[in-house]
């Protein structure tokens, strides 16, 4: 993990940042796969979080951030572990990551946390 979930210190602007509603991991142009299944509810560009995917899934809904290449596309159903994109460095970032950023009926949670929680049920498989 390169940055958490909370407050902090944006690494472009270097200024104290609005809070951060994900967590960024080290992704050199690797493929990301879906950690759950899911509708894609949600895909493009925002200037800030680059290229992106939403996928809803039991009332989370997934954002994978800064991607180089979106590969599923808008109304899918996609499949756990299935590949949904390629990370990369768009958006305002100083490198290529992937951000991962988990919203349960429309409030953010802690990624680490979600993530946790489902390797503990046994949903996660790595």
């Amino acid at each position: 993990m390169t940055s958490p979930f909370g407050s902090r210190i944006h690494p472009v602007t270097g200024q104290m940042d609005q809070f951060h509603y994900g967590i960024d991991l080290r992704a050199n142009f690797e493929s990301v796969h879906a950690v759950l299944e899911g509708e894609v509810i949600a895909l493009g560009f925002k200037p800030v979080l680059g290229r992106f995917v939403r996928i809803k899934t039991h009332g989370f809904v997934l954002t994978y951030g800064h991607l180089s290449l979106i590969q599923a596309g808008l109304g899918r159903q996609v499949r756990a572990g299935e590949l949904i994109a390629i990370s990369g460095a768009s958006g305002r970032v100083t490198g290529p990551h992937l951000h991962f950023g988990v919203n349960y009926f429309g409030k953010p949670i802690n990624p680490l946390r979600f993530l946790s929680e489902l390797m503990n049920l046994g949903n996660l498989k790595f």
